[in-house]
């Protein structure tokens, strides 16, 4: 299938995101009709910079182009308040870009091959959500993102464009897949947009079903919870999986005789067994100003003090000795046992 856009035609920007900058500057830079920009409510947007306060220019506020355009905060993207907005304001294509809304039929009907988003994977590949933990826990160093048409199935769209990087060096954390990952973004969102300019035909290619599959999203929040009894290979990739800008791997420690939840960000293992005995999986044995060091299955996995969160910022003045718990109903069990208290 053969697409031809032209330049007069005026997107709507649906989503958020560093992409979402980029792709409103290109057009406006390429004098198309102001972008109108659809997006989730502003406590959403405050929880992504929360999480990004590190490094903003990871995330681009999409409040910082109120000045430029109209921009509606919505909580449904298929409402009939969304459809008189789009007719209102003259759209022709939309644009989603890390949105969290999900198309329903009557809108993908109405903008049939007019509606594109840009998925951070090569598809047919990775469909779906929390492709960065998938991909760390899996040990897959690399990166890609996809421009695609949307339908009514998930990510299933005819491909426009796309591009891949290969063996990415340095830390495998979430953060550096997300750096990454922008820098595709915004070299396949300058192709798109040139085709459009020098009036290119986009030739849509069905997506190869038999290499196909789905991963759901990862809600860090409730899925984030490290098991111990793992070996020490799959914590250490558990919990880079679930780091910044993600909420952090998690876990629970004695406090005052009350489960305190720990989020742990990063962490280094070695492959060095210091205890034999299952007794010893999650106990804390080892502390000094910088780090602490806790017994897993075949090793040790060693965590910086500037690496953890606790649950109201409460400052534990002492590690060692401690025994970390996967949930809080371990915790409170253990109460009774003396055995947990580890010298």
């Amino acid at each position: 299938m053969k697409l031809i856009i032209k330049k007069k035609s005026k997107f709507a920007l649906i989503g958020h995101g560093y992409h979402l900058d980029c792709i409103f500057k290109e057009l406006i830079k390429n004098q198309f009709p102001k972008p109108i920009i659809i997006t989730h409510p502003k406590k959403l947007h405050l929880r992504d910079i929360k999480y990004n306060e590190n490094d903003q220019n990871l995330y681009k506020k999409v409040f910082e182009l109120e000045k430029f355009t109209k921009i509606f905060y919505v909580k449904d993207i298929n409402s009939r308040k969304i459809n008189t907005i789009l007719k209102k304001n003259k759209i022709d294509y939309i644009f989603s870009l890390s949105s969290r809304f999900i198309f329903k039929k009557k809108i993908i009907n109405i903008y049939k091959n007019k509606i594109f988003n840009i998925h951070p994977t090569l598809l047919p590949e990775e469909r779906g959500g929390g492709i960065f933990t998938y991909r760390i826990l899996n040990k897959k160093k690399f990166c890609a993102a996809t421009i695609h048409i949307v339908d009514e199935k998930i990510d299933s769209g005819k491909i426009v464009l796309k591009s891949k990087r290969e063996k990415l060096k340095g830390q495998m954390l979430p953060i550096n897949y997300l750096k990454q990952t922008n820098l595709i973004y915004r070299s396949l969102i300058k192709k798109f947009i040139k085709k459009i300019v020098n009036k290119n035909v986009f030739i849509l290619n069905k997506q190869n079903s038999s290499k196909n599959f789905y991963l759901p999203r990862f809600y860090t929040d409730l899925q984030g919870a490290i098991n111990w009894s793992w070996s020490g290979d799959y914590i250490h990739l558990f919990i880079k999986a679930c780091s910044k800008p993600y909420p952090g791997a998690f876990c629970y420690i004695n406090y005052k005789n009350k489960p305190l939840k720990m989020k742990i960000y990063n962490c280094h293992y070695l492959k060095r067994l210091k205890f034999s005995h299952p007794w010893f999986v999650g106990k804390i044995f080892y502390e000094d100003s910088d780090v602490f060091k806790i017994s897993v299955k075949e090793g040790i996995i060693i965590v910086k003090k500037k690496d953890i969160k606790l649950n109201k910022n409460i400052v534990l003045k002492k590690f060692v000795g401690k025994t970390l718990y996967n949930f809080p109903s371990e915790l409170l069990k253990s109460m009774t046992d003396v055995t947990n208290v580890f010298k």
